[in-house]
């Protein structure tokens, strides 16, 4: 799960505050926030937003550096390759499960794993917090 993904998640648990009361509590310029959850690309290269993001929604520091790594562009290079390569790859999902099979297809939101033996699983995107496989 990207950091924006994770941001918005957090958020949201908090009843959904307006980007602009977020940037406000934690002293950033209007439209900061907005590009953090939307981005595709790695995003948050600053420690210190990190840190007072961090205290806003009472989660360490630890947690939102990782997600910052787990940015959707560097899945979709993942699902690529595994797709390519018909290689099986590994899924960590907020749920705590870990489906592992062979990438189908995907596409923005989701992908397809085929695990043999069993129906093709939908996976979506927003759920996966870590991935092992063809990179």
């Amino acid at each position: 799960m990207s950091l924006g993904d994770e941001l918005r998640y957090l958020r949201a648990l908090r009843g959904g505050p307006a980007l602009e009361e977020v940037e406000a509590a934690i002293e950033v310029p209007r439209g900061t926030m907005w590009k953090i959850e939307q981005r595709y690309r790695r995003m948050g290269e600053d420690d210190d937003l990190l840190a007072r993001l961090a205290d806003y929604y009472a989660v360490p520091l630890a947690d939102l550096q990782f997600h910052r790594e787990r940015y959707r562009k560097a899945l979709s290079a993942v699902l690529h390759a595994a797709q390519k390569s018909g290689a099986a790859a590994s899924f960590r999902l907020r749920t705590g499960e870990t489906v592992h099979g062979r990438v189908t297809w995907w596409d923005l939101a989701s992908f397809g794993l085929q695990v043999p033996g069993q129906p093709l699983i939908v996976v979506q995107r927003h759920a996966v917090i870590d991935w092992e496989g063809s990179e």
